[in-house]
């Protein structure tokens, strides 16, 4: 018989990505958490893990945008989990829509690189171009929703999903079940590249803080969910499939509040009355930034005034004008004129309603953060069959692990192929 080649042998075909939404990286580094979650432990210290750096903000949809387009919010356009709406005319809608993204993505580049892809529940998946797609989305979360991922996920899979699962697939479903539809979706399709998100750690953590009993009970639970879904699609086995698991963000807990649109409502720059507004303030919850309506032209005047204001209620919020960093319009938002950030324990609200600055009666747990914060800090892990090391520092880095390891023809691309939404 023929020897194979080195680089034959060296060749994945198949690849999986992993999102445990919201795992703090100082989980990690301080060992007394890996109690929790000792099979990913023994992973990370078997592989290595890196400790590494989310986005600007440091949300969920941009944070996961950014790990399928290599680019930051302001590139790929989903510029927060929620569109600027300061009227709520959009009932609290997230940004689940692919064609909202601007740029090609992995699953764009593995079609034209001849890859199958699959997906379960990746934010901002609506609509894109995967062959097996189960995407993230809720409007009510009651049962009437899985209506609408029945016709939403590709023709007939939603539905395919649950029968051989046993178990309704909808956004409130618990995460062993979203692995156990992994599960199945890999064995029975066989894709070259999957995506799996699982949210159940980040629910915890928004509800009961970081280090809390209850989201530490509910990680060991994950732990072992997650280990029987590696087992299951044969991971780390001979021919079995690279796989990388990561995180978007980590987490910190504010005890005060500060609501900047109240100072603009103030001001005239929010009208209530005529539900219109000249300039709004979008909040990532430890960031905060600035954006003009369309065709809206404000003097520096204005905008010190607004920023002395709330600079002066909200002790600890610290201003960043657009003009003196480029970096804001290029990396997070390319019509924002300024944010807000702190390393304060405070918390940005959109809110038009109350006081600017109030004591939370309960600690508010969340991110969104500034991502230099080392609360931020999330992890990332790459296994690669053939032993190949690769520099993982960032979300980012997710597009160009993948595209390594695959053998993905092509580069990712700033040009925007849609226009940009507010």
């Amino acid at each position: 018989m023929k020897k194979k080649s080195h680089s034959q042998k060296s060749k994945v075909r198949q690849m999986i990505v992993l999102s445990v939404d919201g795992f703090p990286a100082h989980y990690i580094s301080d060992p007394k958490y890996h109690v929790y979650f000792p099979k990913l432990a023994n992973l990370f210290q078997t592989y290595g893990v890196s400790e590494i750096k989310t986005v600007n903000p440091s949300v969920t949809y941009p944070a996961h945008t950014s790990m399928v387009t290599g680019l930051d919010p302001a590139e790929h356009g989903i510029y927060n989990n929620t569109l600027s709406d300061p009227f709520e005319k959009n009932d609290g809608g997230w940004m689940w829509y692919a064609e909202d993204i601007s740029v090609p993505t992995l699953w764009d580049l593995a079609k034209k690189n001849h890859k199958t892809t699959a997906n379960v529940f990746w934010p901002v998946t609506v609509g894109a171009d995967i062959d097996w797609n189960l995407p993230q989305y809720w409007r009510k979360k009651i049962p009437e929703d899985d209506k609408l991922l029945r016709v939403l996920s590709s023709k007939g899979l939603h539905k395919e999903a649950e029968l051989a699962v046993g178990t309704p697939l909808n956004d409130v479903t618990k995460d062993e079940v979203k692995l156990k539809t992994a599960t199945w979706l890999f064995q029975k399709k066989k894709p070259d590249l999957m995506f799996v998100y699982t949210t159940d750690l980040d629910s915890n953590h928004h509800g009961y803080g970081p280090g809390s009993e209850k989201a530490l009970s509910r990680l060991l639970e994950l732990d072992l969910a997650i280990s029987q879904f590696l087992t299951s699609v044969g991971a780390f086995s001979p021919n079995g499939p690279a796989i990388l698991i990561v995180s978007d963000h980590g987490f910190a807990s504010a005890e005060v509040v500060c609501s900047p649109n109240v100072v603009l409502k103030n001001k005239g720059f929010i009208n209530e009355e005529t539900r219109t507004y000249q300039l709004t303030f979008k909040s990532a919850g430890g960031t905060t930034i600035l954006l003009p309506a369309a065709n809206v032209r404000i003097g520096n005047e204005s905008i010190q005034s607004i920023v002395s204001e709330i600079e002066t209620q909200c002790p600890g919020a610290e201003w960043l004008p657009a003009n003196n960093d480029n970096a804001l319009s290029s990396q997070i938002h390319p019509t924002t004129l300024g944010l807000f950030r702190t390393k304060q324990p405070m918390f940005f609200s959109g809110t038009r309603k109350g006081e600017v600055f109030s004591k939370s009666p309960t600690k508010i747990h969340g991110h969104g953060y500034w991502n230099e914060n080392p609360e931020m800090k999330t992890i990332g892990f790459v296994y690669d069959p053939t032993g190949n090391k690769h520099k993982f520092e960032s979300v980012k880095d997710v597009f160009g692990i993948v595209k390594s390891i695959l053998g993905l023809k092509g580069k990712k691309e700033t040009g925007s192929r849609l226009p940009t939404k507010p």
